[in-house]
């Protein structure tokens, strides 16, 4: 049976109430990590050095991400890049291995450095002392099995703009 221009007429109400309701207008609450993405600071030197936001999505923008992630995530497999059907799934695995040689690297001694992977993509988050430290951070994540890209946000040296939004910020 053909839908007709009156019920097309009340499907395009509800779906736009639903948005309204759901959408940028409404309150909305703040998720904290909610697709579980491997998180954490992985070296404690820097005292001063202000820890990173935690991947925070609102509801409405937790559902416009799933899209792209399953995207992204089955992209990978599909192109025959990726033995798993998900990028994401390497995740947890590279944050185990890369933690353990960023912690066990001399060349990073006094620095702060926390990491996000999402989709095979390092983000390296915290404070260095020198260029140097910096650099030493990239290769290794670099050189860790199965990641795609990094992508540094290192302040060099105790003070200066931050790179990265601190955990005190809004999203």
């Amino acid at each position: 049976m053909p839908t007709t221009l009156p019920a097309l007429r009340c499907i395009a109400a509800a779906v736009v109430a639903q948005a309204l309701c759901t959408g940028a207008g409404a309150a909305q609450r703040l998720l904290v990590n909610p697709f579980h993405d491997p998180f954490e600071q992985v070296t404690h030197g820097a005292a001063a050095c202000p820890a990173p936001q935690a991947p925070s999505y609102t509801e409405h923008d937790m559902h416009l991400a799933e899209h792209h992630r399953v995207e992204q995530g089955n992209s990978c497999y599909l192109a025959g890049r990726c033995r798993y059907s998900s990028s994401f799934d390497y995740d947890p695995g590279i944050a185990r291995d890369l933690s353990q040689r960023l912690r066990a690297a001399p060349a990073l001694r006094g620095s702060s450095v926390w990491i996000l992977v999402q989709g095979r993509f390092v983000q390296l988050q915290g404070c260095v002392l020198d260029a140097a430290q910096a650099r030493a951070a990239e290769a290794i994540a670099r050189a860790t099995p199965d990641v795609q890209a990094v992508l540094p946000e290192l302040r060099v040296g105790a003070s200066g703009r931050l790179p990265y939004a601190p955990a005190s910020s809004p999203p």
